[in-house]
């Protein structure tokens, strides 16, 4: 079953007293989190004023139906970068094709009357930026922008344009600490954006050198990448007893092969590598956290040798986990 919402009355479904809300006025920076409307399903959406005309909205709800959401108006549209973390395949109509594990990188201009049709799981990231801060955040002058950037930039009566990509290994790992952030009020603030803003360099980065999707006809492709992916969210998943990369394979339905082949294009590097990076990335997050000891730390991503779990988190962040407990990083 699909339901067909109009974009006016989905908004007027949020309650008026949100879950919980925290503000700053005083370096304008505002976060509110909302729950997700029973009407429709369950979960939230956190919406992050990092400052004016700067935002980044987190999003984590599971709709009861499938849902399509009609926009009938057309209005201006700012810079937006996207990112679709997990869930079922989401698809637009007159808008773009953008699957779980994808970024959209949207320009400004006018945008079209849509209609957006969304499964039921929903995990992505947003972020919304007004093009005259975009262009002083990245020193962009208005006669100096370049010509693999200029499609950003369109008259207000122009129709924006959209480019997909692959989330990388480098943009994962930025959306996961975005997602984790340990912090709280202005240190918060300060973190996100230096997140965000990393986020953005490495998509506008690909779409500079065009490592984008150009199309989604080559079906056999696409589905081997989505097999791809969930060999990523198995490894993620089993931090502490990992499979083997040809139980990995057979659980995915590809053969060694291809995983290994296919995982190092997608994110530029081996299984293990990225389970190893992913592993400490965990680590140092549960670490700035300071709610573990050391040693349980290294048990919940798979260590069970204290002093291997040292030496691989000291190679990797020129640190170790018992200074990055007492807040030395």
């Amino acid at each position: 079953m699909t339901s067909q919402i109009l974009q006016s009355d989905y908004s007027n479904l949020f309650p008026a007293v949100e879950k919980s809300q925290t503000l700053n006025s005083s370096n304008d920076f505002s976060e509110v989190v909302m729950e997700y409307p029973q009407e429709l399903g369950q979960g939230y959406i956190q919406d992050i004023e990092i400052q004016q005309g700067f935002s980044l909205t987190i999003r984590d709800y599971q709709n009861s139906d499938r849902c399509m959401f009609e926009d009938p108006l057309e209005y201006g549209h700012p810079l937006q970068f996207y990112f679709r973390l997990a869930g079922e395949n989401i698809s637009s109509v007159e808008y773009a094709s953008v699957r779980v594990g994808e970024t959209a990188l949207c320009g400004c201009g006018m945008s079209p009357q849509m209609f957006h049709r969304t499964q039921k799981l929903n995990q992505e990231v947003d972020i919304h930026i007004e093009p005259e801060l975009f262009k002083i955040l990245f020193s962009i002058q208005d006669d100096a922008i370049p010509s693999q950037l200029k499609h950003l930039f369109r008259q207000p009566d122009e129709e924006y344009s959209v480019r997909v990509g692959t989330i990388t290994t480098q943009m994962q790992v930025a959306l996961q600490q975005i997602w984790q952030c340990p912090f709280q009020g202005l240190v918060k603030k300060v973190y996100l954006e230096a997140k965000v803003l990393e986020l953005m360099a490495l998509r506008l980065q690909q779409d500079m050198t065009r490592e984008v999707v150009q199309s989604h006809e080559d079906q056999p492709k696409r589905t081997v990448i989505e097999q791809i992916y969930q060999a990523k969210e198995i490894l993620e998943s089993c931090l502490e007893n990992p499979l083997s990369l040809i139980k990995l394979s057979d659980k995915v339905g590809l053969s060694p092969y291809q995983l290994k082949q296919g995982f190092r294009k997608v994110f530029g590097k081996s299984a293990f590598q990225y389970l190893h990076q992913y592993r400490m990335e965990q680590a140092r997050l549960l670490l700035y956290e300071g709610n573990m000891r050391v040693s349980d730390v290294a048990n919940c991503v798979g260590y069970s040798h204290l002093g291997q779990f040292s030496a691989a988190f000291k190679r990797m962040f020129g640190i170790s986990p018992r200074d990055c407990l007492k807040g030395k990083v």
